[in-house]
């Protein structure tokens, strides 16, 4: 039988909204905090259709920890990027773009890079458009649980059963870090779509979270 502490969880729902962040905000498809003597996130093109070849990533969300001190955050480190690559990829339990976090110390980037690439080809669906963000923080129970983008919190499972999920380097069972969802309960969407109509759900390992991630979409 799950314990109340099973039951309820910490979560901070982003709740986005149209804005005008800088490369020193937290959001959502706004510009990233990238130091210019760093090579950007590519994509090889093994898992998506091999006509597009190798693609860059697109800055998706990118969180402070002075905004989100719930997040994991490596030691060193106060700057969550989250990065993905706008074409299908067909992967078990993650039909849909693929997923780069980047775990950074801002002081350390000193020199910005000039211009972000950007895909010469890619889904819209998956394309954010611009948001800042204004969190709400609450605890989430199992039996009611947010389909909005959030930090921890459950994991919606609309499409699908509860999947457990192993981290690949050491084993340990994963936990949701972060849901980025189609539709928001502020009603002010971001305008990308997860599967049908559902969630993206990165989970990591909470032995590192440099460990490899796991995606479910759903």
């Amino acid at each position: 039988m799950s314990t109340k502490a099973e039951q309820a969880r910490p979560a901070v729902l982003l709740n986005p909204l149209e804005g005008d962040p800088t490369d020193a905000d937290s959001h959502i498809g706004g510009p990233m905090l990238w130091p210019i003597d760093e090579p950007w996130p590519w994509c090889d093109g093994t898992a998506h259709d091999p006509k597009s070849g190798r693609e860059p990533f697109v800055g998706a969300v990118q969180l402070y920890r002075r905004d989100f001190p719930e997040l994991p955050f490596p030691d060193g480190t106060d700057l969550l990027q989250v990065f993905l690559c706008t074409l299908h990829h067909d992967v078990p339990h993650a039909y849909g773009p693929d997923v780069r976090l980047v775990w950074r110390d801002s002081a350390e980037v000193v020199e910005l890079i000039e211009e972000e690439p950007q895909p010469s080809v890619q889904e819209e669906l998956y394309v954010p458009t611009v948001n800042v963000l204004e969190p709400v923080r609450f605890s989430e129970r199992a039996t009611k649980v947010s389909g909005g983008t959030k930090i921890g919190g459950w994991t919606a499972w609309w499409g699908s059963e509860p999947v457990e999920f192993a981290c690949p380097e050491c084993g340990a069972a994963q936990r949701q870090t972060l849901s980025l969802a189609t539709h928001e309960p502020s009603g002010d969407d971001v305008e990308w779509e997860f599967g049908d109509e559902g969630n993206l759900n990165v989970l990591t390992c909470p032995e590192d979270v440099r460990h490899p991630v796991s995606v479910h979409v759903g």
